[in-house]
């Protein structure tokens, strides 16, 4: 990893933070910023054939992308631009947590042009969008395409995929060109459209059943007759349900219909 480009990553995104009107989204942790960085090098090598910018071995780690070599980078790139950090208890670790925020103005105007175009792009459309929600920014992250193609372990590709084949466009014959329409013709059709449109209006118009349906007492007795064919309620239960690890293979993951 070349720890010179990953600070100029982590210092960018402080310093864009750093601008936010809300002030609850100008300060960053290490959670925020990991993750930031692991977006810019995947925009970088998006466009530089699987090529990271940080050159930094990332992991499925737990639940997300991880390299420890950028978590080491967190604090002395914060205290290279004399970031404020601000610690307060866990409430999910014996450790405090810490954030940081950039004081310096105008730092991230400085410092944008040390970065390429598609690393800056993606370091501040996600600062922007995400500020300090946690949540919303490892929804997407967890969602990339390395992260839905590795399983926990596995060292993450950033190599982009192989795009199918385009087949030649077919060829068409011309069509003769449409008649010219006279005004008064144009002015029929459309008068013809909203006759039909009318009439297809009035034809489909809801109509009241004959006979009316009956709500009583044989009615209820039908629908617990039907409800019975389902079988007794189901009891609630507690247990651990456990997937084989295939599923991390699974082409369901990266289903992009499934949300």
């Amino acid at each position: 990893m070349d720890p010179q480009k990953a600070d100029l990553v982590i210092q960018y995104a402080l310093a864009v933070a750093a601008e936010a009107e809300d002030f609850k989204d100008r300060e960053l942790g290490p959670i925020h910023l990991i993750k930031l960085v692991y977006l810019a090098d995947l925009a970088y090598a998006q466009e530089n054939g699987g090529e990271t910018f940080s050159g930094a071995p990332w992991r499925f780690h737990h639940f997300g992308p991880w390299a420890v070599e950028v978590y080491h980078r967190l604090g002395p790139a914060a205290h290279a631009i004399q970031a404020v950090e601000r610690r307060f208890p866990s409430q999910y670790k014996e450790e405090d947590a810490f954030r940081w925020k950039a004081q310096e103005p105008g730092l991230a105007d400085r410092l944008e042009p040390r970065l390429p175009f598609p690393v800056a792009s993606a370091v501040r459309k996600s600062v922007r969008t995400y500020g300090s929600d946690t949540t919303g920014l490892l929804h997407y992250v967890y969602r990339t395409a390395p992260m839905l193609q590795a399983a926990p372990g596995e060292t993450l590709d950033f190599r982009p995929a192989v795009d199918e084949p385009v087949s030649a466009p077919e060829e068409h014959e011309e069509l003769p060109p449409l008649p010219k329409l006279s005004k008064t013709k144009i002015k029929n059709l459309k008068a013809l459209v909203k006759r039909r449109l009318k009439e297809k209006m009035q034809t489909e118009t809801l109509r009241p059943p004959d006979p009316a349906p009956r709500y009583d007492e044989v009615f209820e007795k039908g629908q617990e007759w039907l409800d019975s064919l389902a079988g007794a309620p189901l009891k609630e239960e507690r247990g651990r349900l456990q997937f084989d690890d295939s599923i991390w293979k699974s082409p369901a993951r990266r289903d992009p219909g499934i949300p």
